[in-house]
C-alpha cells in the first residue's frame, strides 16, 4: 500500500488538474440570453424576437447568424430614421462589446423570422458567433395582443 500511495497521489493532483482545467473551459462561455420572447408574424407576415444578449466576458463577440428548427430564415434587423420615415434594415452582424448587454426590443433591434411553421410548439433558436460559439434557448411565445 506504502508503494502505491505516490501513484495514488499523483492520480488524484492530476484528475483535479483536469476538473479544474474543464472548469475554466465551462467558465468561458459568458454569454447568455434572458427574457426572450417570440411573437408570429400575423398571416404570412414575419414573427419578431425580442431578447436581452448578455456577454460577461472581456472579449467582444459578433453576432453573424441565427438558426431555428422551426423557421426558414431569421435575419438580424434594425430601425432608424431617415427622412422623418421609420424604416427597417437588416444587418450581417451584430457586435455585443465586452461587459455590455444588447437589447433587442420593439423599434430597435430584433430578430425576424422568416417562414415560422406553426405547427411547431416550441420555437429552438441557435445564435452563432463570430468566435464559433453558440447560444441556444427557446423564447417564450406569444401571439399579439397577449401580455
Amino acid at each position: 500500500m506504502k508503494r502505491n500511495l505516490p501513484l495514488i497521489l499523483t492520480c488524484c493532483l492530476f484528475l483535479s488538474g483536469i476538473f479544474a482545467t474543464s472548469q475554466v473551459a465551462a467558465d468561458t462561455s459568458l454569454l447568455t440570453v434572458k427574457e426572450a420572447v417570440f411573437r408570429p408574424g400575423v398571416g404570412a407576415r414575419p414573427g419578431v424576437v425580442f431578447l436581452k444578449l448578455t456577454n460577461a466576458s472581456d472579449l467582444n463577440q459578433t453576432l453573424i447568424s441565427v438558426q431555428s428548427n422551426a423557421a426558414d430564415k431569421i435575419e438580424i434587423h434594425t430601425h432608424d430614421m431617415k427622412d422623418g420615415m421609420m424604416r427597417m434594415r437588416r444587418l450581417d452582424a451584430l457586435a455585443v462589446n465586452a461587459n455590455e448587454t444588447v437589447i433587442l426590443k420593439p423599434h430597435g433591434l430584433h430578430l425576424m423570422v422568416f417562414g415560422y411553421t406553426a405547427s411547431e410548439t416550441e420555437l429552438r433558436m441557435t445564435l452563432s458567433f463570430e468566435s464559433g460559439e453558440q447560444i441556444s434557448f427557446s423564447p417564450e411565445i406569444i401571439a399579439y395582443g397577449n401580455k
